[in-house]
């Protein structure tokens, strides 16, 4: 096996396999990650080849962060970390949320549900699974939306689809925090009494 290493919360271990014929080396990588049920492993790999193991594990390393990153088209690994659903109690709202992502220009939709960990919208606009997109939340009441830097596309289910949160900040995650808090207790109802 080559080079290991951490990023992320995943362990990405480099294991270039080695190409008989012409005496070169394919990329190629597993990616674990460690969550309460255990620890799942995948394997990825590339179409590209190097002349050395050793530029073979370097690069195999660099494309194992970009994968972690969302940044490698049609490859993710967001769906191996599981999110324990009792620990996030979704709530039924209807919040004006906007989204975009590195290839799409910017969508409008409504969220017709919202957890700690994750969402589901509801929007003319087509996303697909595994895409990464950012997201402003505006719920009623509060002064300016809340962003998530990176939220995985789960599934999609006509104009429905369900989102993962993958990146946020820890202010913004204080402030959804605050925003679910309060809709536990009734919030939304005095929000919309205010209007």
């Amino acid at each position: 096996m080559g080079k290991t290493i951490e990023y992320q919360g995943y362990t990405i271990q480099s294991a270039p396999h080695h190409l008989a014929d012409d005496e070169k080396w394919q990329l190629r990588i597993f990616i674990s990650v460690e969550d309460h049920r255990g620890v799942k492993t995948r394997e990825f790999s590339a179409d590209v080849v190097y002349a050395t193991k050793l530029e073979a594990d370097i690069h195999g390393v660099a494309f194992g962060q970009h994968l972690i990153d969302g940044k490698v088209e049609g490859q993710s690994v967001m769906d191996m970390k599981t999110v324990d659903r009792r620990a996030t109690p979704r709530l039924r709202v209807q919040f004006r949320t906007t989204f975009s992502s590195s290839t799409k220009r910017e969508g409008t939709g409504v969220m017709l549900d919202l957890s700690s960990g994750g969402c589901r919208v509801e929007s003319p606009v087509p996303v697909e699974p595994g895409v990464l997109l950012e997201l402003r939340i505006y719920a009623p009441d509060v002064e300016w939306p809340l962003v998530i830097e990176a939220a995985n596309v789960q599934w999609v289910s006509g104009q429905t689809f369900g989102l993962a949160f993958f990146r946020i900040t820890e202010t913004e995650q204080q402030r959804l925090g605050e925003v679910i808090e309060d809709l536990m207790e009734g919030g939304e109802e005095r929000a919309d009494d205010s209007v």
